[in-house]
């Protein structure tokens, strides 16, 4: 009798892509490194964080259009976090972040 192989990766994704009118960024996935290799891990407001500030601004940035893209996002715990929203008002500033407790609130 054969065993059914395991899987070579979790079943659940955690990822992050976005996208503008003339290109994609990402896609970034939420994994951590566990004994037997990636596994899928929650979002959470550090975890949220570190990605727009280490991996997302900057590919923005690499493109040339921070100062002036809309930032569009759900009310989710961790993107409404204060240290989320200081770092996005920081970057694309009140007027062009559409996201609940902003002044423009992403509709349901």
């Amino acid at each position: 009798m054969h065993s059914k192989p395991l899987p070579l990766h979790s079943l659940k994704v955690t990822v992050w892509r976005g996208f503008t009118a003339a290109f994609i960024v990402g896609p970034f996935f939420f994994e951590e490194i566990g004994p037997s290799g990636p596994v899928t891990c929650t979002v959470n407001r550090t975890r949220y964080e570190s990605l727009l500030r280490t991996q997302i601004i900057p590919a923005l940035k690499q493109r040339g259009c921070v100062d002036s893209a809309i930032f569009l996002q759900d009310g989710a715990p961790p993107h409404i976090a204060t240290p989320v929203k200081e770092l996005l008002n920081l970057h694309f500033g009140n007027d062009r972040i559409i996201s609940h407790y902003f002044t423009t609130a992403f509709q349901p």
